[in-house]
């Protein structure tokens, strides 16, 4: 039996005019999981974070909660 995850990215993409901040993001969080968020600096952690939480929405991609398209 699989469950829903919590919390998906599908293929996400964010771009500051030429600058692609972001580039083809997956990301999959089940129900009981922890997750950490490491990389470079300029990697776009900073970027994700706003992405998921509602700071900036993607400019391609999918953002799912819960089994339901946001």
């Amino acid at each position: 039996m699989t469950e829903t995850p919590l919390f998906e990215l599908r293929n996400v993409y964010k771009s500051f005019g030429t600058i692609m901040a972001t580039k083809d993001v997956s990301l999959h969080i089940g129900q009981r999981e922890i997750v950490g968020l490491l990389g470079d600096n300029g990697a776009g952690k900073s970027t994700l974070i706003k992405i998921i939480s509602g700071v900036y929405g993607p400019d391609f991609g999918e953002i799912w909660l819960r089994g339901k398209k946001v």
